[in-house]
């Protein structure tokens, strides 16, 4: 290409300072445009380290010479390609490296990063499952084989394992992260999701959750022991709450208040930041009562082994988990005509999205509990509780 301009840039963002470094770029012009690219050497530096004497010139480093050498290196490399048959458009320019680096291990590549990011143990075995399906399907290995039909042809490796077409979804969903990481880093050279597109879908398994008498089977069993005792307790807490099981740990009676002759909490969920507010039902209320107002501890792992146990000791056929409580509250609302809106904010959704999926399950209810409505006023009236939504929010 022609017409172009070069130049090193630093801090482009302005937000350097004494205890922040920030990128050197190499910015590629054309001239009378406005139109511009900019390559990241992958070189930081603080305010006092940079010089735009010739061009650019690293100083205050211990290690200035070799910085300044290998950036003015970068630049040359940048320069050649873009007057080379290789470069056709503007934006072939971010990838000068490319030829060098495509052949950087893809698997190797994801290890390294999921190390860096300190993960969960929940994100390392969702990814490892990436991982294998990467090994057994066998052809994307390099960054260079990261093309269109082997895209395709990893797809159709993944339906025919895969129950779900969410579950596809949320393996490619994975590796294009890893992908579109490596481009800012200049390991690969262009995305073929860029081209390829893959429908999110329908996960066909639904949340479980129970009914008001099954909620009731669990309230009045009888417990074998204190620890039974216990997990039972926090379940029946979780189907008057709608907490998620990180939430339900970390209650605390600071999130406990009066208003309008009512007992409300609120607080933020632990996993989204997302606010929420209810009513503290007597059900709920008297469970913290009996603990003095702590709730007791326990590992997600050991909780849903003990509901396996309240499960088949009630002679429910649901499997139920942690989660389940909290599926529980919200079905239990829609059913006594709480709007939808204020149990989203119930349960902290970001979105009513995520509630509406909730009241799509209410076709699954048995034709009793739903009789119950007529003779029965709700638990609680949706107005009242929009009122009260409304004071917390003021």
């Amino acid at each position: 290409m022609e017409h172009l301009s070069f130049r090193f840039v630093y801090d482009k963002n302005k937000r350097a300072t004494a205890l922040k470094p920030q990128p050197l770029y190499v910015e590629v012009r054309r001239i009378g445009t406005n139109q511009t690219v900019y390559i990241n050497t992958e070189i930081k530096l603080y305010p006092n380290q940079f010089s735009d004497k010739n061009g650019f010139t690293c100083k205050n480093h211990d290690k200035a010479n070799l910085v300044t050498v290998r950036a003015k290196k970068i630049f040359a490399e940048i320069e050649a390609f873009a007057v080379s048959e290789k470069c056709r458009k503007l934006e072939d320019i971010k990838y000068y490296n490319q030829e060098k680096v495509q052949d950087d291990n893809v698997i190797d590549f994801i290890q390294k990063e999921l190390r860096k990011s300190n993960p969960t143990l929940n994100v390392v075995t969702r990814h490892n499952v990436l991982i294998n399906h990467l090994v057994k399907y066998g052809k994307i290995t390099t960054f260079s084989s990261l093309s269109y039909e082997n895209i395709e042809g990893f797809d159709i490796h993944l339906k025919k394992t895969m129950n779900a077409q969410s579950t596809v979804y949320r393996m490619h969903s994975i590796l294009r992260v890893y992908i579109n990481k490596a481009i800012k880093m200049g390991v690969c050279g262009k995305s073929p999701y860029d081209d390829f597109k893959i429908s999110k879908g329908k996960d066909l398994s639904e949340p479980v959750f129970l009914i008001e008498e099954e909620i009731e089977l669990i309230k009045n069993m009888d417990c074998e022991n204190e620890k039974l005792e216990r997990v039972r307790d926090l379940f029946i807490f979780q189907c008057y709450t709608g907490l998620a099981y990180v939430d339900l740990m970390s209650f605390s009676m600071d999130w406990v208040y009066e208003t309008d002759g009512y007992k409300v909490f609120r607080d933020k969920r632990k996993k989204t930041g997302e606010g929420f507010s209810s009513i503290l039902f007597p059900e709920a209320e008297n469970i913290l009562k009996k603990y003095n107002g702590k709730l007791p501890k326990i590992s997600n792992q050991k909780y849903n082994d003990y509901l396996k146990l309240i499960q088949l000791s009630c002679g429910i056929k649901k499997k139920i988990v942690s989660q389940t409580g909290r599926h529980s509250a919200a079905t239990l609302l829609l059913n006594k005509g709480v709007p939808i809106t204020t149990v989203s904010r119930v349960l902290g959704h970001s979105n009513l999205k995520q509630t509406q999926h909730y009241a799509r399950l209410l076709a699954k209810t048995v034709v009793s509990d739903m009789a119950k409505l007529i003779d029965n006023p709700p638990i609680l009236t949706g107005e009242r509780i929009q009122k009260i939504n409304k004071q917390n929010n003021e």
